[in-house]
């Protein structure tokens, strides 16, 4: 049997719709992929996102970092010093530790001892440092201006062994005690390491092993190295 058109109908199409960019950020539909109730295939409108804007960073201020600043020393004075004759006395470290080396050792000189004829006198360790030596006669003049303070003895009167250095000092006080053992000529002290002093004729001769500094001091005369 024919079937019956409604005049008024016509027959259905399929609609192509194409995919739309739209710069808006609202789906036009609730559920992708899925039937609405009236049978019909639901469509889908892909919209682009927006181009994700990037916001410059501004880089950070350079900021400077502090750094330790130098601690102030008492005095800038050189480590190598010679004045007056200096008849005997080693210039050097390794000159003077192989004459220590080589003398032998006095049991009675420890902490502190004085040449034989009582014009130097030593102490080891203490206020004064690794080593400090003086002489009774025989200040010198500073080979630097600088080496004497203000309104102080203008002349040198004793060197002090430090870790940084053998330093002459304009003093006006006095280490000796009148304590100290006489450390006979060509004997050194008990103790070879760190710090050690040889008594000879010419002078006393201190170093320190662990900094390899060290002095030499007599009457009118001294060397630092």
């Amino acid at each position: 049997m024919p079937r019956f058109r409604h005049p008024g109908r016509m027959p259905s199409r399929a609609v192509l719709v194409a995919p739309a960019v739209v710069l808006a950020s609202v789906a036009l539909v609730a559920a992708c992929g899925t039937d609405t109730p009236s049978g019909r295939p639901t469509v889908t409108v892909y919209v682009d996102p927006p181009a994700k804007q990037t916001t410059a960073t501004p880089a950070p201020s350079s900021t400077s970092v502090p750094t330790a600043s130098a601690q102030p020393t008492t005095a800038a004075v050189p480590t190598a010093l010679a004045v007056g004759r200096q008849r005997g006395a080693p210039h050097s470290y390794a000159e003077a530790r192989s004459r220590i080396a080589s003398a032998p050792a006095a049991a009675s000189a420890t902490g502190s001892f004085q040449s034989p004829s009582g014009n130097i006198v030593c102490h080891l360790g203490g206020a004064q440092g690794l080593a400090a030596c003086e002489v009774g006669t025989g200040r010198v003049a500073p080979p630097l201006p600088t080496l004497c303070p203000a309104g102080g003895p203008k002349d040198i009167g004793r060197i002090e062994l430090q870790a940084a250095g053998a330093r002459p000092v304009c003093n006006s006080d006095t280490i000796r005690d009148g304590s100290e053992p006489k450390l006979p000529y060509g004997s050194r002290t008990a103790a070879l390491d760190p710090v050690a002093c040889v008594s000879e004729e010419s002078g006393v001769t201190c170093v320190d092993s662990g900094s390899q500094h060290g002095f030499f001091i007599a009457r009118s005369t001294f060397v630092t190295f």
